[in-house]
Parts: C-alpha cells; structure tokens; sequence
C-alpha cells in the first residue's frame, strides 16, 4: 500500500489521459494541496481573476504553470500519482522550460505527430486547423507558403488595428537591427525577438 497509503485521497486508478481534457494554465499563484485537493490561489491578473481555485488534476492531462508561480512538494507529489504532467512555461506560453515524458513511456503520440508530419498532406491539414484555432476561421487549401503569408497579413492589420485604437501613428513594421534606434518607438516596443530567432517552420 505504500508509505503514506489514503494520504491525501490518492486513489489506485487513473482517468486514461483520452479520456481528460487535455491543458490547463494557470500563472501569477501557488499551486498547492488542501484536504486532498489540488488548489491555486491565483492573484489578480490578465490571464486569470484572483482567487482559490479547486484543480481537476485527475481530469486533465497535463498544468501548464506560468510566470509568478509557486508549486509545494505535495502538489508535485499527488500531479506524479495520477500521471498528470506539470510543464513551466514563459509569459504568454511564448517559452517551454520544462518537457517531461507523456504518460507511461508509451510512443502512441509520438508515432502519431511524426505520422502527420511526413505525410505533406496530412501536415498540411494540421497546420491549417492550426491557423483556424488562431483566425477563428479555415484558411483555404494550400502551399505552407501561402500560409505563412496569410499570418503576415494577419499580423499586419492586427498591428494597424491596434495602433488605431490607442491613436498612435502607424507606418508599418520596419526595423534595421544594425540601426535599432532608427526604427519608430512602436516597432522598437514591439520588436522583442533575439538575434538567433528564427521563423516557426510548419
């Protein structure tokens, strides 16, 4: 029965991870148990609304813990019992500090991202549903190219439009990284890719 056996409420069996929910984010709080409970006391922020939050770790596959978190040994403790996974990541998600193994070393997914992935089609496919998710709409079939060129005109009028509603002069995005003092104070504000940054490849 183990050391610490009922401790905590830790039950014998597992929610298969097809059968939970997938993600949850959670930043700006400590990540701790109460009575058994997984709890985060999130504090005010864009992300989130302060609070006590009750976690269904069970039901979900995998915490994503953002900036301005804590976590006690016993949250880790109970997420491990119940093969939940707890990744750090940076502000906004942007960042992935932390990769821990999926499940119980099993290659299902795995085998089925590299599938996707080889096959031009099916790669194609995802990345469009992907696109959907971000533009809330299906892009129509075609090369990864023009994807890519899809987000950049996205992108483009998402900054116009951004830079209309708080009345600041916008002439588009242009930045000499030899000359960055150049550029206008929005692009410099905007501008926070390091030199090694390369373009997402999908």
């Amino acid at each position: 029965m183990g050391l610490f056996a009922h401790r905590l409420g830790l039950a014998d069996s597992r929610i298969p991870h097809a059968d939970r929910h997938g993600l949850i984010w959670l930043s700006r709080g400590n990540l701790y148990v109460e009575s058994g409970t997984l709890k985060f006391m999130a504090a005010d922020s864009e992300d989130m609304k302060g609070g006590d939050y009750a976690i269904p770790y069970q039901a979900v596959s995998m915490v994503l813990l953002g900036p301005g978190s804590t976590v006690s040994h016993d949250a880790l403790r109970v997420l491990a019992r119940h093969g939940t996974l707890l990744a750090a990541i940076g502000d906004g998600a942007v960042k992935f500090y932390t990769a821990p193994p999926m499940g119980q070393g099993r290659s299902e997914v795995a085998r089925a991202h590299a599938l996707l992935w080889a096959n031009e089609e099916s790669r194609l496919d995802v990345a469009r549903k992907m696109y959907a998710v971000w533009f809330g709409s299906l892009p129509p079939r075609n090369s990864r190219p023009a994807l890519r060129g899809i987000e950049g005109a996205r992108l483009k009028e998402a900054y116009r439009a951004a830079a209309g509603q708080y009345a600041i002069p916008w002439k588009g995005r242009r930045y000499d990284r030899d000359d960055p003092t150049s550029a206008d104070i929005p692009t410099r504000q905007s501008t926070t890719r390091p030199r090694s940054w390369k373009r997402r490849q999908i």
